[in-house]
């Protein structure tokens, strides 16, 4: 594997998510001081509707993920794929004015089918912009990718700072500067990819047959990200159904802490695909043995730093300070997501095993609809929901774990035993000890962790030493 090219790939993916991390920064402290629980509530919801309109892609993008992964610009066929962007654009384009309509015909309240009516807007923007991103990420230009992230996020801090600034009551003017912003990383992959969409196009017979090749392929892992995102979307759906909008931004809130440290480590999993689909077998097992041991010691480390956040945010937003306690519970998801993302997902797809990964998601999603309705409908309890969402994805990263090891035909690891020891102790130190005494009692729990592993924690040492290296 090219270690440097994959070092300044990934600087690029970083730096683009340094942005990010600004960015999520002033909308998750920054945005609920300025708006009301409500207006904030009603914001989220956008941005949780607006994750979902990837569905209405049926997987054509996937597809060409997958199809065309490892080939370089010189190589890939420009027209084919052009033929295929378009003819996604003119089915998008019908589904998100049929939403529209419906819409209109629900009787909703004004500010849920601004929200609607906004999503379907975005749907088709973030479909073209992502798509070209798709192909960028295909041939191993992952940079031009993370340069349009840079784009996007640029483009919506600027008026988001007047916002804050003007301090703006109303979440719809932070809605519209969001769809707009992503038109700007549409305009930015449109010219980074112009060789591409001045190719010419197949007759439309043909471009048909392309794009339900593309789908054919592509829908599989486009239903197995669905799947992981309802995983947590039921909860969250049954959650704003029972207990209101309110209730709904308080949790919205505490996940978006958390999305911090995953949004990162999807920077990681992007830079890695490419790579590892033009790797050797023996190359891909060397990797993924050695992720797997490093990631069971250091993600863990996370949870060190849960507490003294709390106490902060719960200062600056004392608004959120009671809900702040779901935080506790959805911290483990840094370390069962993290690890899924980088060990299951990502070589789920370069075995192209779509089909294990979308089984094992679907599974996942009815263990936590399961967990959701028996905590909303019966136990009455958003935490009990929070934890069964929990464990649901910890069972779904243990299970692929296993079946990724099994596929490389690399020995069995038993680290996972200890990484569920150390988080249960963290979410129990955290439910019942005040912030300082929990924060020691873990501390004490992960050096003796450290302790018992030693020879996984030497090796995670040394692949960090390894990697900084290859950043220079």
């Amino acid at each position: 594997m090219k270690i440097k090219e994959m070092a300044s790939n990934a600087v690029a993916a970083f730096v683009s998510q340094g942005f990010s991390f600004l960015l999520s920064v002033l909308t998750s402290l920054l945005v609920p001081k300025v708006l009301g629980v409500e207006e904030f509530g009603y914001w989220q919801l956008f941005l949780f509707y607006s994750s979902y309109t990837g569905f209405f892609s049926l997987g054509i993008s996937d597809g060409m993920y997958l199809i065309e992964g490892g080939k370089t610009r010189d190589c890939i066929d420009k027209r084919k794929v052009n033929s295929a962007f378009w003819f996604g654009i003119a089915y998008e384009i019908p589904l998100a004015v049929a939403i529209v309509l419906g819409c209109s015909l629900a009787g909703f309240e004004e500010q849920r089918q601004f929200v609607i009516v906004a999503a379907a807007i975005f749907e088709i923007v973030s479909f073209a912009w992502s798509t070209l991103g798709y192909v960028f990420q295909a041939m191993n230009e992952t940079k031009l990718y993370s340069f349009a992230v840079v784009v996007n996020k640029l483009a919506f801090l600027v008026p988001l700072a007047a916002l804050l600034l003007l301090r703006c009551g109303d979440f719809q003017p932070f809605v519209v500067f969001y769809i707009l912003s992503n038109c700007c990383s549409l305009a930015y992959c449109v010219w980074k990819g112009r060789d591409i969409l001045s190719a010419g196009l197949w007759s439309p017979s043909e471009a048909v047959r392309t794009g339900l090749g593309y789908i054919r392929v592509g829908v599989k892992l486009m239903l197995a990200n669905v799947a992981s995102m309802l995983i947590l979307g039921f909860a969250r759906f049954l959650i704003d159904a029972e207990w209101g909008i309110e209730t709904f931004g308080e949790l919205s809130f505490s996940l978006s802490l958390v999305n911090f440290f995953l949004a990162f480590v999807s920077q990681a999993s992007m830079v890695l695909f490419p790579a590892l689909r033009q790797s050797s077998e023996v190359e891909r097992l060397k990797v993924y043995s050695l992720m797997r041991e490093s990631l069971t010691i250091l993600l863990p480390a996370v949870y060190l730093l849960c507490f003294p956040m709390i106490s902060l945010i719960g200062l600056w937003l004392p608004q959120y300070k009671e809900s702040l306690h779901y935080f506790v519970y959805l911290l483990p998801l840094c370390v069962f997501e993290g690890k899924m993302d980088l060990l299951g997902t990502t070589f789920f797809k370069v075995l192209r095993e779509e089909s294990t990964l979308l089984k094992v998601n679907i599974i996942t999603a009815l263990l936590s609809l399961i967990g959701s309705v028996v905590g909303v409908y019966f136990i009455q309890s958003v935490d009990f929901v929070i934890c069964s969402v929990v464990i649901s994805l910890g069972f779904r990263s243990l299970v692929s774990e296993a079946i990724v090891s099994r596929k490389l035909s690399d020995q069995r690891s038993f680290l996972f035993i200890g990484e569920i020891v150390v988080s249960v102790c963290f979410v129990l130190t955290g439910s019942f000890l005040p912030a300082v005494p929990a924060t020691i009692c873990y501390a004490t729990v992960y050096a003796l962790y450290l302790l018992l592993f030693k020879e996984p924690t030497h090796n995670a040492i040394i692949s960090i030493r390894k990697i900084g290296k290859g950043l220079r």
